[in-house]
């Protein structure tokens, strides 16, 4: 049955004839059938293909069929002018049903709020830092308003899933879910995202639905790019003056510097400008949004606050000067044009140097493939549960620090946190004074109210920091605002601070410290100031595109002009000698030493951290190399030798605390030290990154340095015969590996080695990881007579994997299944056919059985058998590994399978459960 004829009737009448529609789109109707089925769900369509109706036709169908309490469902955006924008849209469908929804978010007036709250709406729309001012409120009964809560609408779930904010709307929804105690569904909307199933898992909380994706078959993509050079930002300003007469056309920038410099020379080119970046007033740029919506041969000058689905009317075209830093932008921005039938999405990028040439032709051939960045949300984010922890107390009014994991536990955010890690945080908490602990229960200490108190909370309502700002007046009107530091370094002997802001120049008449303001009035012309920003980082993916770029004439899915042909032409040129040499050389010339990684800034941070610690001279870092004018030949040739031997956990901990400037989390201040290491490491570096690309490159980084390369044997026969290297119980005998184990770390050996496993019907299953950064290392995999380890690092690709590890024909016996389970799905693989040896385990024994439930006890108990965990810290990412290691991680996969028989005698199998401490 089509989606739509299981719509409420009330639905089906309207859509048919208030809309005027004839059929629905095969995303809506795909959309409907998973929702109506109780699924939560990850819907992908194009920007513009009808998401929104997709998710809320079968929401509000609900609501009809079923009459719950308003509110019955949230759609939650991340930004403001996303919901501004939506509301309409949102409100005439509720409306056309009789149903009603309300906007609620900060520049909503409270006299508004107050009536929703005396007469609440059946869709709220909002945003995560509101959700938290109506949980921690006073003035918000959160429980009595939401009691009826059906279902969670996320747009743009990519924009949330891979940062803090994510971070934070997890949590939210488990402590929504705790509210209302009943599992809340929950549905995510996104044009572009590489690993939906991930996004997937991130969202699933606590909620037993299952899960589906909505991701109808597209066809080629219809898009028309174009890649012209331009000497400087004016040039370029020329340029698109030129092609936006009598056009709609949206220009991307990739900061609010450069949006000014654009907005203000293509001023009095006979286009109708408006500017439209974060630091310009609301008032503002709603204004440019009305305007723009309305005229004809006008473009809006914007950052990425364009880039989301507001809708600003038919378009005719966007522009970009240089290039974005990821696909996944490239492709929401050109997205925005070509929904009028018959026009194709277009873009045109206006270069300004050769290197962004190269890097706007590599986004594009990487689209034409139909790649885009995969999202990684935030794991082990004690920094986020340190603020849940403040924001519980609140919302109690006091709270045990034993109850806080019963509300946020299952948040994809907090996996692998448990009860010693939650005691080291609040224990730091508290003797520094951000809590106070008294009967039990916890509140905000002196510290604590100092930090996060003032404005009735307003720091713990959002995650995320504010740099210090001033607000632009000029008289009446906001203009935007400035960052203090801006205004602080300016000489007042050089006269008048002037500047540009919103596209115009102003001058600085009066700065009110106390109250945050300026007052500013026009001036005949000003220079543009410096925001803070972090430095533009291209990832890895993107610079390997650049590599291959320059390597090849392929140019499919992308035009160049005359001029942009010459400068990529050179530029392959001038490294035609270098790449065929190497796939990462080393280029020395009279003062300096380049070795060219292209392996995107996290990495290049990283590896010159470890070039520093091993030459001892300075190494500076780019996207595309790493280069030093202080190191000499010999020593940078030995240190390239010796890189694998280094314990990249230290490095990234020591660069990371060096390359602070400032805090990276506002809640950096309540984290133990071993917290605050692994989220500056994180956030400013790619540890796994590294590591992979280290792995994948010993080659080249062998011959580089001028020695052979280093790497395991191919197969390890003798593993039996190892002797254990501790002092073990002596009533117990330790267990060791009887099969062959055959090392793998090519794909033709993971292929020959997945088809063998095809065959079995039962699979032992491990995985090691770097204990800080939960960066996979190795996969292990034992049958009855043969064990496998795969290295993970050094293998491009793992696709041979998925069907072994989706079929649910082949049983894998696995501990504590939903760590594998997340460790797995980062590298793209899913998990299906688990028999999970530590649910089962509790399911015979109980949970609070003498000994526990790890995977030394259960064999110990089970089999009578110790297992040497001596390995379990040891660093996993060297290679070679030792024997003992080898040893080590045979074992732990082949014990499984005994172990398995062992609890299946009495037991019948279970599958694991969302119990997210790591066990292993």
């Amino acid at each position: 049955m089509a989606g739509f004829e299981r719509l409420h009737p009330h639905l089906q009448h309207a859509i048919v004839n208030d809309l005027g529609w004839r059929s629905l789109r095969p995303v809506q109707d795909l959309t409907i059938d998973a929702v109506l089925d109780g699924a939560n769900c990850v819907v992908l369509a194009p920007t513009a293909g009808g998401k929104t109706e997709a998710s809320m036709f079968p929401v509000l169908s609900r609501i009809l069929a079923e009459e719950p309490p308003p509110v019955a469902a949230l759609y939650v955006c991340p930004i403001r002018a996303l919901l501004n924008n939506q509301e309409e849209r949102i409100g005439s469908y509720a409306r056309m049903v009789g149903l009603s929804a309300f906007k609620w978010h900060g520049d909503v007036s409270d006299a508004r709020k107050k009536s929703f709250r005396a007469f609440p709406s059946h869709v709220l729309m909002t945003t995560p830092e509101s959700l938290e001012v109506m949980m921690i409120s006073q003035r918000t009964d959160a429980r009595a308003l939401l009691a009826g809560l059906q279902t969670v609408v996320i747009d743009e779930v990519h924009a949330f899933a891979g940062d803090d904010r994510g971070a934070h709307l997890a949590a939210l929804l488990e402590r929504i879910a705790m509210f209302v105690g009943r599992d809340v569904q929950r549905i995510g909307l996104s044009a572009t995202v590489g690993n939906p199933q991930v996004i997937g898992q991130w969202m699933q909380g606590s909620s037993a639905r299952p899960f589906r994706l909505v991701d109808p078959p597209k066809g080629p993509p219809a898009r028309d790019l174009v890649v012209d050079v331009c000497g400087s930002v004016d040039e370029a300003a020329g340029s698109l003056a030129q092609l936006g007469r009598g056009k709609k056309s949206l220009v991307f920038v990739e900061s609010r510097a450069r949006a000014e410099r654009v907005a203000q020379a293509m001023a009095g080119s006979g286009v109708e400008v408006f500017i439209h970046h974060s630091s310009v007033s609301r008032e503002e740029r709603e204004h440019a949004e009305l305007q723009f919506a309305n005229g004809e041969n006008t473009a809006i000058v914007c950052t990425a606050t364009m880039e989301l689905g507001i809708d600003v009317g038919d378009l005719d075209q966007v522009l970009q000067v240089d290039a974005p830093a990821t696909v996944a932008s490239m492709l929401q921005r050109v997205g925005r044009t070509g929904r009028r039938e018959g026009r194709r999405a277009n873009g045109t990028f206006f270069c300004t140097s050769a290197e962004t040439v190269l890097q706007a032709v590599a986004m594009a051939r990487l689209a034409n493939r139909g790649w885009v960045e995969d999202v990684r949300p935030a794991e082990h984010a004690v920094h986020i549960l340190a603020h849940q922890v403040m924001a519980l107390s609140l919302q109690e009014g006091g709270l045990s620090r034993y109850r806080v994991l019963d509300w946020v536990r299952a948040a994809y955010p907090f996996g692998g946190i448990g009860d010693d890690e939650l005691g080291a945080l609040v224990d730091t908490m508290v003797s520094r004074d951000i809590l106070f602990e008294t009967d039990g229960l916890l509140s905000l200490g002196t510290r604590g109210e100092k930090l996060y108190g003032r404005k009735n909370f307003f720091e713990l309502y959002a995650i995320f920091n504010s740099p210090p700002v001033l607000r632009v007046q000029a008289g009446r009107d906001e203009i935007g605002h400035i960052q203090a530091g801006f205004v602080q370094g300016h000489d007042g002997r050089k006269g008048p601070l002037c500047f540009r802001l919103g596209g115009r120049a102003w001058e600085v008449l009066e700065i009110d410290w106390s109250r945050g303001t300026m007052a500013v009035k026009p001036a005949p012309a000003a220079g543009v100031p410096n925001w803070l920003g972090p430095p533009g980082v291209l990832s890895y993916a993107v610079c390997q595109a650049m590599r291959e770029t320059l390597t090849t004439d392929e140019l499919v899915g992308v035009t160049l002009t005359p001029a942009a042909k010459r400068e990529l032409d050179a530029l392959r040129e001038g490294y035609a000698d270098l790449l065929a040499a190497s796939a990462a050389p080393v280029e020395e010339s009279d003062d300096t030493i380049q070795w060219h990684t292209f392996a995107g800034g996290a990495i290049n941070r990283l590896l010159a951290a470890g070039l520093e610690e091993l030459t001892h001279k300075k190494w500076v870092s780019g996207n595309l190399s790493i280069r030093s004018k202080e190191a000499g030949r010999a020593e940078t040739h030995l240190a390239l030798a010796r890189l694998a031997d280094l314990r990249w956990e230290s490095v990234a901990t020591a660069k990371a605390h060096a390359m602070v400037r400032g805090v990276i989390s506002k809640f950096q201040p309540c984290l133990p030290e071993a917290a605050e290491d692994r989220l500056l490491a994180e956030k400013l570096l790619d540890l796994p990154g590294t590591l992979r690309f280290l792995a994948q490159t010993r080659a080249a980084v062998a011959a580089a340095a001028g020695v052979g390369a280093r790497l395991p044997d191919a197969a390890v026969d003798d593993i039996p015969d190892l002797q254990p290297e501790l002092v073990i119980p002596t009533d117990v005998e330790t267990y060791q590996p009887r099969n062959r184990v055959i090392w793998v770390d090519d794909i033709a050996g993971l292929s020959d080695a997945c088809a063998a496993m095809s065959q079995e019907p039962v699979l032992g299953l491990d995985v090691e990881t770097l204990l800080d950064l939960a960066s996979c290392c190795l996969i292990q995999i034992a049958a009855p007579a043969r064990t496998w380890i795969i290295d993970p690092l050094a293998l491009t690709s793992l696709d041979p994997l998925a069907p072994v590890f989706a079929s649910a024909a082949i049983t894998k016996v696995i501990h504590n299944a939903q760590f594998e389970r997340r460790v797995l799905a980062k590298l793209g693989i899913l998990l299906d056919g688990v028999f999970d040896t530590l649910d089962t385990s509790r399911a015979r024994h109980g949970r609070d059985v003498d000994g526990g439930h790890s995977l030394a006890a259960v064999v110990r108990r089970e089999l009578g058998h110790h297992v040497d965990k001596t390995q379990q810290t040891s660093n996993w990412a060297q290679r070679p590994l030792t024997d003992a290691q080898l040893r080590y991680a045979a074992a732990d996969a082949e014990v499984l399978l005994a172990l398995r028989e062992a609890l299946t005698i009495e037991t019948s199998p279970v599958d694991e459960t969302r119990d997210t401490e790591n066990l292993q």
